[in-house]
């Protein structure tokens, strides 16, 4: 056996462990020749292309909440995107005066009302109440609907037996006694409601109360107020007691409290 034989042969002796006659060393070698079939589909995504997906799914859901007008299948209506004029509103003649303000209210309705509470006055599920059939709206006087529209609503309120808990703005800067006046003749007499027709004198009374009240009415207290306008505690003094008046005073709210002492200072 020639030198260089022995000399392979002793190299690989040296890849062999104590009691083994296979070199280890040539098995890998040829395990590691072979390698896994690969496999499309298999790689993981990028993790930025996860987030934008979540992202992207996140805001169309929100979107449909606030645009699907419930999947009702009259949202989009003509009907109820151009509401025609109450009846109990519009009187017999053209030129009724309770009429042509309701035709002026449904414009300011479809303009600034409708978004939320929908042309068809049913409101939004869980966001925004609905106006047709609702006690605040068909009270025998504005006095408390008013306060709604001009300074904004936040805080629980129940309309219908519905819970509801979301803000509303306020449209004092936005729109004039005689705006507000029409929309709230105009709701106070479409869909079913029946209820008297608004005097912008009765707005423009409620809006001075309020002009130093610069946030949101709370609903809890507007409810302790009488609905009639100027039917507050200053105008039924003369019928209470002095205990009573009292009582009455300390169910007030603390702004409404405060501009009733600046009357009475006058």
């Amino acid at each position: 056996m020639s030198a260089e034989t022995n000399s392979n042969k002793s190299g690989r002796n040296r890849a062999l462990d104590r009691g083994e006659s296979t070199d280890v060393a040539d098995l890998h070698a040829a395990v590691m020749r072979e390698r896994p079939e690969p496999v499309e589909g298999m790689e993981p995504l990028n993790l930025w292309l996860v987030v934008f997906i979540a992202v992207l799914l996140f805001w169309a859901g929100s979107y449909l909440t606030h645009f699907s007008g419930g999947f009702r299948a009259d949202e989009f209506a003509e009907s109820q995107i151009n509401p025609a004029p109450p009846p109990s509103a519009a009187g017999d003649g053209a030129d009724d005066p309770v009429a042509k303000l309701a035709r002026e209210g449904a414009g300011v309705f479809a303009a600034n009302c409708a978004p939320c509470h929908q042309a068809d006055g049913n409101g939004t599920p869980n966001l925004f109440p609905p106006l047709a059939g609702s006690e605040w709206v068909v009270a025998e006087g504005v006095n408390r609907i008013a306060r709604f529209v001009l300074n904004g609503a936040g805080g629980p309120i129940k309309v219908k037996g519905m819970d509801f808990n979301n803000q509303m703005n306020g449209f004092k800067d936005q729109l004039d006694d005689k705006q507000i006046a029409a929309v709230l003749t105009y709701i106070r007499n479409t869909w079913g409601n029946k209820a008297s027709a608004v005097k912008p004198e009765e707005i423009a009374s409620i809006r001075k109360e309020l002009a130093a009240v610069t946030t949101p009415m709370n609903p809890a207290d507007v409810e302790k107020l009488p609905v009639m306008v100027g039917g507050g505690a200053a105008a039924t003094t003369a019928a209470l007691t002095p205990d009573q008046l009292k009582e009455a005073l300390k169910k007030l709210p603390a702004d409404q409290l405060k501009t009733l002492l600046q009357d009475i200072a006058k």
